[in-house]
């Protein structure tokens, strides 16, 4: 009786405290996680794994611009986000996307982690109500010296999608800049300017980081670290997997040349195929 009893309050002390005595490949998953300063809630019937590999998709602008291929139409946009939708696939945070990386932690099945670079007013107007719709938690890098300028996301609009639980917002320096092209004093103050910007204005202590026109090397990073980056993503093409280096993970282009084959692809291959 008294090991019955004992059982019993391990397993519900294992339950509670989101521990597992299942083998990792199937672990209980988190009752929550971090997105931006709050949580972001899932259906507790989701199953949980730890994937080989995870494609961080990278989008930047939606609209009709032609003749480049980095714009995206909303069309596209929206059919590629029914088909995560229909098929099974679940968008992770930056934070989840994290302790897979560096701890080895569990995701829900199908995981993807969808970012937006650079901070176009679109992300608000176009993106947002699509994500909402579907219900998906996504990452932008906003360039906040540029915030509130043309065509570029204002401090308000940042603030709903912050009050969402939706939306993780992170540094993408102040101006971006060639880093490599810098003065040391300069790409300090294009990391820490930016980072008190987020502070200011959103509250946000950020630990994410995306490297303008992918440029870094190892005195970048170690900037990056004493500001309190945790994770900094590139543009180098390829998925990334538990052990990636977290200042150096890459990521996967989607742009309109992107048809419905190659997004697949790029959803499930490390080798996918790379457009010219």
């Amino acid at each position: 009786m008294l090991c019955f009893l004992l059982t019993l309050f391990l397993i519900g002390t294992v339950s509670f405290t989101g521990c597992s005595f299942f083998p990792a490949a199937r672990a209980v998953p988190p009752a929550s996680a971090q997105s931006g300063e709050k949580t972001w809630k899932r259906d507790p019937g989701i199953s949980y794994s730890v994937p080989p590999g995870v494609s961080i998709l990278m989008y930047h602008m939606i609209g009709n611009i032609k003749n480049n291929a980095a714009v995206m139409t909303a069309d596209n946009f929206r059919w590629q986000m029914q088909y995560l939708k229909d098929n099974g696939y679940h968008p992770v945070t930056m934070q989840e996307l994290y302790d897979y990386v560096t701890k080895g932690a569990p995701l829900p099945d199908k995981p993807v982690c969808i970012t937006f670079d650079d901070g176009y007013e679109d992300n608000y107007t176009v993106v947002y109500p699509i994500m909402k719709e579907y219900n998906f938690p996504w990452t932008i890098f906003v360039i906040t010296g540029q915030v509130g300028t043309a065509n570029r996301v204002t401090w308000d609009q940042l603030r709903d999608m912050k009050a969402s639980h939706m939306v993780t917002i992170g540094n993408h320096t102040v101006s971006h800049p060639k880093m490599h092209e810098l003065s040391q004093e300069e790409k300090q103050q294009e990391i820490t300017r930016s980072q008190a910007a987020l502070k200011q204005e959103l509250g946000l202590d950020n630990p994410w980081f995306c490297y303008p026109y992918g440029d870094y090397d190892e005195q970048i990073e170690s900037m990056l670290k004493a500001a309190g980056i945790q994770m900094a993503v590139t543009t180098d093409a390829g998925r990334v997997r538990v052990g990636s280096y977290p200042f150096e993970l890459k990521r996967v282009w989607i742009g309109n040349e992107v048809n419905k084959a190659r997004f697949i692809e790029r959803l499930n291959k490390d080798n996918y195929s790379i457009i010219s």
